[in-house]
């Protein structure tokens, strides 16, 4: 956790930024299009104690990669992610931060990605390369995780000409859990799986990717 006084939010602040959260659990996760009332609690304890945006959805990322390694039988929720975010004390460096994001922008431009999406590439990279480093690495780190969720939701979008295969895809990962799953909460899980599968082929446009090269001294 924070160890120094952060400035009060006002409420707008603090809205905008809780959206931005919810945006991309909903965006990673799928389902309901909001978070339950004790992940809200949380979230807004968070953000007034401190923790940015960004550093939230790194974690979100690193638990949702661990629940690719074990599926687990649940939707992914902030409150799975609590000990990644409050055991994470490391911070976003200035002027380390720019120049990080300037490679970050680099290794975007050679990353192998369909065709199809490189129109979202190029708005991505628009967002990345006209950040304003006048305003602080916390700033700088949560608007480019911003900008990472936009991608995202367009690989998405994009990749509904295939649904039908990315869930044959989905159901034989979760193969171990149909007979414990009620037939709801499996569809809830194939559809988390459908958008993993999706996220996994530019795993370099991802939050915790952010986070990672704005954090490296």
């Amino acid at each position: 956790m924070s160890l120094t006084q952060p400035e009060p939010l006002d409420a707008t602040a603090l809205a905008a930024k809780a959206e931005e959260v919810r945006a991309y659990v909903v965006a990673t996760r799928g389902g309901a299009p909001f978070l339950s009332a004790a992940d809200g609690r949380l979230l807004v304890r968070w953000l007034e104690s401190g923790i940015s945006v960004a550093r939230i959805l790194a974690a979100v990322d690193e638990v949702a990669q661990k629940r690719r390694k074990k599926r687990s039988r649940g939707r992914l929720t902030l409150s799975a992610c609590k000990r990644s975010i409050e055991g994470k004390t490391s911070q976003p460096h200035t002027p380390e931060a720019t120049a990080s994001l300037s490679g970050y922008a680099d290794a975007l431009r050679a990353m192998a990605l369909s065709p199809q999406l490189e129109g979202a590439r190029q708005r991505l990279l628009e967002r990345i390369t006209c950040l304003d480093g006048s305003k602080g690495p916390e700033h700088m780190a949560t608007e480019a995780v911003t900008a990472v969720r936009s991608f995202q939701e367009a690989a998405w979008m994009q990749a509904q000409d295939e649904i039908a295969s990315l869930r044959q895809e989905a159901t034989e990962e979760l193969s171990a859990l149909k007979s414990v799953l009620t037939p709801q909460a499996l569809e809830a899980a194939i559809d988390e799986v459908c958008r993993d599968i999706v996220r996994r082929r530019t795993p370099l446009v991802s939050a915790s990717a952010v986070w990672d090269r704005v954090t490296t001294s």
